[in-house]
């Protein structure tokens, strides 16, 4: 397994206008029409990166561009439509200034094609706007478990949270349930109350119960954007394996882990020019 990902400052995007347009030729044109579609430009670039990685990926394998096919299942999980030995399985993520792609290889994948079971997400730890944490928090009250709503909210005789770690909380408790769901392909609709991850023990429960079969992983991502500001990320990567667990499912964290490989988007658009102009 291995998470390539890409960082950009969203308020620089005329930096990145002219590669944009370079690379735009190497994607098909049901693409380019799509991504021409978004109002923000920062929107389409993240949307081709979201493209070149996995297209790259292959490249790099020996993939001729023009064989490389994807489609969608009926729930609209993308996969490599190439056939591939070994097989290859993948899923996108973006927010803000990161686009990240999960992928696994051949033994390291559990045999259930097209899809495969793997999933990924990334979100930046932010408060909205004109938000208290108590008030973001009650807004997704119903996708939460009560221990979900209790690891946030701190009884008052509990030590306080500081503000980073009400949202590295938040954002790892979503961000695992969103990298489940898309790993099961199943998109919106499902109850997110569904799943629960204890993030000051990283154990998870699904219905109540230990999910058999299923590693998750959690990393921090940084991302240096104009005036020297650090954004702060937190991802979770959830993968079936078919392989049984203990009696709790923990979430691996490892600090700067060998299998997260992070580029700036100017290198990344340079080298995959260089990459599909072969």
């Amino acid at each position: 397994m291995e998470v390539l990902a890409v960082t950009l400052d969203t308020k620089a995007a005329g930096e990145l206008e002219e590669l944009y347009q370079k690379s735009l030729r190497y994607v098909e044109e049901e693409s380019q029409t799509h991504l021409r579609k978004y109002y923000h430009r920062i929107d389409s670039i993240r949307g081709l990166i979201g493209r070149f990685l996995p297209r790259l990926l292959l490249k790099q394998r020996g993939v001729p561009v023009d064989t490389i096919r994807f489609h969608k299942t009926e729930a609209g999980k993308p996969y490599i439509a190439t056939p591939l030995d070994p097989p290859i399985g993948y899923n996108i993520t973006h927010d803000n200034g990161v686009v990240a792609m999960v992928y696994s290889v051949g033994s390291d994948l559990y045999p259930d094609p097209p899809a495969y079971r793997i999933g990924i997400d990334v979100m930046l730890l932010q408060l909205p706007k004109r938000d208290t944490f108590p008030g973001f928090v009650e807004t997704f009250a119903d996708q939460l478990t009560d221990l979900e709503r209790n690891i946030l909210l701190p009884a008052a005789s509990m030590p306080p949270l500081s503000k980073h770690e009400e949202l590295r909380r938040f954002y790892l408790i979503w961000t695992l349930k969103e990298a489940y769901t898309k790993a099961l392909g199943l998109g919106l609709g499902f109850d997110f109350s569904r799943i629960e991850y204890d993030v000051p023990n990283d154990v998870v429960r699904i219905d109540g119960k230990v999910p058999h079969g299923w590693d998750f992983f959690r990393f921090d991502m940084k991302n240096t954007i104009e005036g020297g500001r650090i954004e702060d990320y937190v991802g979770v990567v959830a993968r079936f394996t078919g392989e049984d667990l203990p009696s709790e499912c923990r979430v691996q964290f490892v600090p700067s882990p060998p299998w997260l490989k992070v580029r700036d988007a100017k290198e990344f658009f340079n080298t995959a020019l260089e990459q599909f102009s072969k």
